[in-house]
């Protein structure tokens, strides 16, 4: 288990809610965790979403890279952990873990983020009220992916989606883990997810259409969320 005392964590068990099956849990549950981990952690520091929200800005999620060596089982203590390690330009750079009960590592996760102005739209700098009350931390060892993911060749289109009111977060996009739990769908039935990465292109609203595309190449499922307008929402790649 990580020693940095100025890392962010919360110490769970993992319910029977949060578990498919097989009674395990699966990426979009991991999203969750983390997507809680972080904003508690902004919380204790005084710039969790309702201050960002007050202030007229928001951090949007622009891409993830999750490795996991094993998923979380029903009724096991686990620790959820999550640190900064820099800031640059107009994105933030976010580092997340989960260790088991015996300190075992068995999640990692790299993410980058971006400042968004609510009223235009548009990515803006974060400034010192924003990132100075982290401590930056050193990057966890793994492997780094780019956050693109490159698209080409032939998907097959696929049943459309609507987006609904349960899928919606508090800036009224469709929430992060919700755009995986729909490209899960997808996979093969016996496919197990090693890694995922996600891009995150444009934000999908309530009633949007989403039109999923699927590929499958060289041990990896890529799946593509886009809008009626034909623009892709989520780029995700799955590889076992």
């Amino acid at each position: 288990m990580r020693k940095d005392t100025d890392m962010y964590s919360m110490s769970r068990r993992v319910t029977y809610s949060e578990v498919g099956p097989d009674y395990k849990t699966d990426m979009a549950q991991i999203i969750n965790y983390f997507q809680d981990c972080s904003c508690f952690q902004s919380d204790s520091l005084g710039v969790g979403p309702e201050a960002l929200d007050e202030n007229g800005r928001v951090w949007v999620l622009n891409s993830w890279q999750i490795v996991a060596e094993r998923y979380p089982v029903y009724g096991e203590p686990v620790t959820v952990g999550t640190w900064p390690y820099g800031f640059k330009g107009l994105l933030g750079l976010r580092n997340f873990v989960i260790d088991d009960g015996e300190g075992r590592r068995i999640v990692r996760a790299n993410s980058v983020w971006a400042m968004i102005d609510m009223k235009t739209g548009r990515p803006v700098r974060p400034d010192e009220r924003d990132t100075g009350v982290y401590t930056i931390e050193d990057k966890e060892p793994m492997t780094y992916a780019g956050r693109k993911i490159p698209v080409s060749g032939d998907f097959e289109t696929l049943e459309t989606v609507k987006v609904t009111r349960h899928c919606l977060d508090t800036n009224h996009h469709m929430n992060n883990g919700r755009y995986v739990e729909i490209a899960m769908e997808y996979l093969p039935e016996k496919f197990k997810v090693h890694q995922i990465r996600v891009e995150y292109k444009h934000p999908a609203f309530y009633k949007d259409i989403l039109v999923p595309k699927r590929q499958i190449a060289d041990g990896r499922v890529t799946i593509l969320l886009e809008n009626s307008e034909g623009q892709v929402c989520v780029a995700a790649e799955f590889a076992e």
